[in-house]
């Protein structure tokens, strides 16, 4: 089998199934992505930025968090070592996902990692940590992934692109800020289990809260770094390379 018919639409129905069982896992945060990228393409619109430069950056960049920090300092007239400085910061938090799901992706064909890398969020790592142990075998563990993430990345980025074509359409008495936190709080739940894990989100929020007034923002930098050096003092060597769960092989070259 060639790779182009391991593509093919003839995909097994045990797969399709487990990618119907990804997206229905996933919707109740996708829902939350899709409303939150409306006001942010309606922030994105307002800032000025040109449509086809917010659209292609939307699709492209696939990161709502480093969007909206670059377009809040912007407007703030931050200057642009600070404004690179904390989207660098912000999106940091990806080279950490990608170690934490090394052990999930290192069986999977490398076209697979590269998809799956593109479509990882925040809350597709959490989805994908949390899911993995339960999915053994590495051909349905990797379809389950792609139709979490494909649905959350997919919902975001239509948000975000009506959002910029067609304004605020979501009226400001629904107050939806509230959105951004939950859906944190729903990844914080799942995923932290454990003391190194538990003492790197208490000290960055206390840190966030004790250092609110330093300009620009830039307190969330400083309670980044709080939480992860305060991680490696206290965690483990093999906390950050995930517990070994037994080496894992493809079942053949060429499958779905």
């Amino acid at each position: 089998m060639t790779d182009r018919d391991s593509f093919s639409l003839r995909v097994p129905r045990h797969l399709r199934h487990q990618f119907v069982q990804g997206a229905k896992q996933m919707l109740p945060l996708s829902v939350g992505g899709a409303v939150f990228g409306l006001a942010m393409g309606a922030l994105i619109a307002a800032s000025g930025m040109p449509l086809w430069a917010a659209g292609i950056g939307t699709v492209l960049i696939n990161a709502g968090a480093a969007q909206l920090a670059l377009i809040d300092l912007a407007t703030k007239g931050a200057p642009w070592v600070i404004i690179l400085a904390t989207v660098a910061v912000v999106q940091a938090r990806f080279a950490l996902y990608s170690a934490s799901l090394a052990h999930e992706y290192t069986v999977f064909p490398r076209r697979w990692r590269l998809a799956l890398a593109f479509l990882l969020t925040d809350q597709a790592a959490a989805f994908e940590k949390h899911f993995a142990p339960r999915i053994p075998d590495a051909v349905r563990r990797r379809w389950f992934f792609l139709g979490g993430a494909s649905l959350f990345a997919g919902l975001a980025m239509a948000g975000t692109l009506v959002g910029i074509l067609v304004g605020p359409v979501i009226p400001l008495s629904w107050q939806i800020g509230f959105i951004v936190p939950l859906m944190f709080l729903a990844i914080i739940l799942r995923t932290v289990s454990d003391r190194p894990g538990v003492m790197a989100v208490l000290v960055a929020a206390v840190t966030a809260v004790a250092t609110r007034d330093l300009p620009y923002g830039s307190n969330v930098i400083v309670a980044t770094l709080a939480g992860i050096l305060v991680t490696r003092l206290v965690a483990p060597a093999g906390w950050y390379r995930g517990a070994p769960t037994g080496e894992e092989t493809e079942p053949r070259e060429g499958a779905p």
